[in-house]
């Protein structure tokens, strides 16, 4: 989580949490029981049902006066539907292997924050009070250490011949779209 570039697949995994090391463990586990698997990783998983930090963010934004949000930590936000519609092509195939799946590009929680409240103004007519300031990560402790990179690199989606998923920015709209229904 420290470099500097997006992730591939097959770059080596040095998970720092319990949560981290028990998904790869289970990766390893699958890989040693057969050839035939498909292992997708996934990040900053955001959807209609539960729980999720664009409706923690939609929720704040009008009840707090100030937002510090963590402007270090870089990633790629995945809407559900988005994630949903890979997986259904994917388990379709017999295209094996690693895929990382997310959204395509990248941001900061700050900048996916500033992203939530200008969409969500212009999509849901919403009205923020909170004013935005970007922290760094020591600023808001977590439990488990977070990586400053989580940004993966898509190379499997394309080398199988799948066309890559679209732009967070466009889920994102979409998302809040599903929200006004």
């Amino acid at each position: 989580g420290m470099g500097a570039q997006p992730y591939h697949e097959y770059d080596n995994t040095d998970p720092k949490s319990i949560y981290g090391k028990s998904k790869r463990a289970g990766e390893v586990l699958v890989q040693s029981l057969t050839s035939k698997y498909f292992i997708v990783r996934t990040s900053w998983v955001y959807g209609k049902y539960g729980n999720n930090f664009v409706k923690t963010m939609l929720k704040l934004g009008q009840e707090k006066p100030m937002l510090q949000v963590v402007d270090d930590q870089k990633g790629s936000p995945t809407y559900t539907v988005d994630l949903a519609r890979f997986l259904l092509e994917l388990v379709q195939t017999e295209k094996y292997g690693v895929y990382h799946a997310s959204n395509s590009d990248s941001c900061t929680w700050f900048e996916f924050t500033q992203a939530i409240f200008a969409e969500a103004e212009d999509i849901l007519g919403f009205k923020f009070t909170a004013a935005l300031e970007p922290c760094a990560t020591e600023q808001f402790p977590r439990p488990a250490p977070r990586p400053r990179n989580s940004v993966m690199e898509h190379l499997s989606i394309r080398t199988n011949g799948f066309e890559d998923i679209r732009p967070w920015r466009e889920g994102l709209r979409d998302f809040l779209l599903e929200l006004k229904e």
